[in-house]
């Protein structure tokens, strides 16, 4: 699933440029999903008093909310140790195309899986930005500002939206429409981290898994079946005495 980063200082405009991000990849069909780094140890979703709230005050992990409209999935989990591919597994692959993060800068500073849209208002900021981030796909600032020294685009996200969702379009395109038109049908986990297969691979260990399941008694395998495997790590209890 490709994944976009924006980020930047406090009150630079990322939310503006997410907000522009999502309606633009939307008018073009693509199904979006955010994320948004909250900092603050304390918050909670669930508002003090309400029933959600107390649900999880009585000890419930896992608390859903359900409405006419929309449907709050809220766990209660350590997320300081999280990387990049646990969030995404909350996510179902069939209903989202791409993610888009609003901030997460520690978590995707050097991930070079993951393009950033910088949000900058001064040339320090930019500066800033080329030490600590990349790759870097686009600034989003204001058009006085002047970014020296560098060859990556800038873009003003209130004067050209359109120019700003070309360029994120001309990026995440045909990652969506690959992953469209092919299906994933071989899915193996280890540890609840999805592995990154290529094509000999996957082809291969799906075939082998579906020679040797077709030998057992009483299965009929036509070929077409998805694959998933599926490898967790078993901590042995110490007995005590």
């Amino acid at each position: 699933m490709p994944i976009i980063a924006v980020v930047g200082e406090t009150k630079s405009g990322k939310t503006t440029v997410l907000e522009e991000i999502t309606q633009g990849l939307t008018k073009k069909g693509y199904r979006v999903a955010t994320a948004r780094n909250i900092p603050e140890t304390d918050f909670t979703i669930a508002t003090k008093e309400k029933d959600t709230w107390r649900h999880a005050e009585a000890g419930a992990k896992t608390v859903l909310s359900v409405a006419p409209n929309e449907l709050a999935i809220i766990k209660r989990v350590d997320t300081t140790k999280y990387d990049l591919n646990d969030f995404v597994k909350n996510l179902r692959e069939d209903e989202v195309d791409v993610l888009i993060l609003d901030g997460f800068r520690k978590l995707v500073s050097k991930d070079l899986l993951v393009p950033k849209i910088v949000t900058v208002t001064t040339a320090k900021e930019a500066d800033e930005a080329l030490k600590h981030f990349e790759p870097i796909l686009l600034f989003a600032a204001p058009t006085k500002l002047n970014i020296k020294n560098s060859r990556i685009p800038k873009i003003d996200e209130l004067k050209e939206p359109e120019k700003l969702i070309e360029i994120v379009d001309h990026r995440i395109g045909p990652i969506i429409e690959k992953r469209r038109t092919s299906k994933e049908n071989l899915k193996i986990q280890v540890n609840e981290k999805t592995l990154q297969l290529n094509p000999f691979v996957h082809k291969f260990i799906r075939n082998v898994v579906l020679a040797m399941i077709s030998t057992l008694k009483e299965t009929a395998i036509k070929g077409d079946e998805d694959v998933f495997i599926e490898i967790k790590q078993t901590r042995k209890k110490l007995s005590q005495t």
